[in-house]
């Protein structure tokens, strides 16, 4: 009689390690389809970071040179636009979606701190970088070789004023994108460590 009751508990834990470890593969499986929804999400900003870029290297360097601003001005926006859109390239190459199905966990939360680690890098350069392109353009149009020269100074600084703001708005813009992966990458980092 103990025998066979001992033989059932044996099927009872190989029957309950069986399901422990079928619902660990579940888990697990829904576990990586939620980090892939935020890798996916990750790259769709940089997917939107490209196109702003895209189009200030279009429409913004026209405009730019249709108001007279210098040759240099122009260059070093193509230059500042170029470096932005290679370096969030660069960043997002680490973390893909198909490493994040295949990889071991450990490796995608070492890759989203990276990540998150150079796109705190990247947010300092930027800070420099658009400081002294501010500064430039306010020296381009208050220097007045712009369509502006014969305009009064109060004009100018109206026009200036004008680009500061939408530069202010597209900044708002992309500093809460920034915040946002920074956060999803957070999410990565938690979700792993638990």
């Amino acid at each position: 009689m103990e025998t066979n009751e001992l033989q059932e508990m044996r099927e009872q834990m190989a029957l309950l390690k069986d399901t422990l470890r079928q619902e660990q593969i579940v888990n697990n499986r829904l576990l990586r389809e939620a980090m892939r929804g935020k890798v996916e999400s990750i790259h769709r900003k940089a997917w939107v970071t490209g196109l702003c870029a895209a189009f200030v290297l279009t429409f913004g360097l026209y405009s730019f040179r249709s108001i007279g601003l210098s040759w240099w001005f122009i260059g070093g926006t193509t230059l500042m636009m170029l470096y932005s859109v290679a370096d969030t390239l660069l960043i997002h190459r680490r973390l893909r979606i198909s490493s994040v199905m295949t990889d071991d966990l450990r490796t995608v939360a070492y890759a989203a701190r990276r990540m998150k680690k150079e796109y705190m890098r990247s947010l300092r350069i930027g800070w420099v970088i658009s400081v002294l392109w501010i500064v430039w353009l306010g020296i381009e149009i208050i220097r007045g070789q712009t369509i502006f020269a014969e305009s009064s100074m109060v004009a100018r600084i109206v026009v200036l004023g004008l680009m500061l703001f939408g530069g202010g708005v597209g900044f708002v813009i992309g500093y809460r994108m920034y915040r946002r992966v920074l956060d999803l990458c957070d999410d990565i980092i938690r979700q792993v460590e638990e």
